[in-house]
């Protein structure tokens, strides 16, 4: 595409749709259209139709990924797995880095009775030590 009149045609709807797809910014949308960002936005911003085909493209990109990322995790990538899992289900497959870092702390250096206040002021450490509580 030329940068002479810009018109907003069927085949500008479906490449933006593409690019959606691929994950582009609107930035590179424009650029590898070959119009300036500035105006992509302009007509974003009058046109439901361009709208339409952007929030089209991302969510049918997402979709192919996501089924992607299902089908490797089906087959039995464990990295696809828990992936998946961190990102669909996050409050009980994420890791809390921070916990872990206080965990493996020496503990033959700190009393019991240390550790004993330590796990009663942090409820997020007392859940990783003992997850059943």
């Amino acid at each position: 595409m030329t940068n002479k009149a810009f018109e907003v045609t069927q085949q500008v709807l479906d490449e933006v749709e593409e690019c959606g797809a691929l994950g582009m910014t609107m930035d590179q949308t424009a650029w590898s259209m070959g119009v300036n960002p500035s105006t992509l936005y302009k007509y974003k911003a009058q046109m439901g139709e361009l709208n339409e085909a952007i929030s089209r493209g991302r969510a049918r990109g997402i979709r192919n990924m996501t089924g992607n990322l299902k089908d490797q995790a089906d087959s039995g990538n464990t990295h696809a797995t828990m992936f998946y899992l961190k990102n669909q289900s996050p409050t009980e497959w994420a890791n809390d880095l921070q916990n872990v870092a206080k965990i493996q702390v020496n503990l033959s250096r700190i009393s019991d009775s240390e550790l004993l206040s330590e796990l009663r002021e942090d409820p997020a450490l007392l859940k990783v030590v003992n997850p059943t509580e």
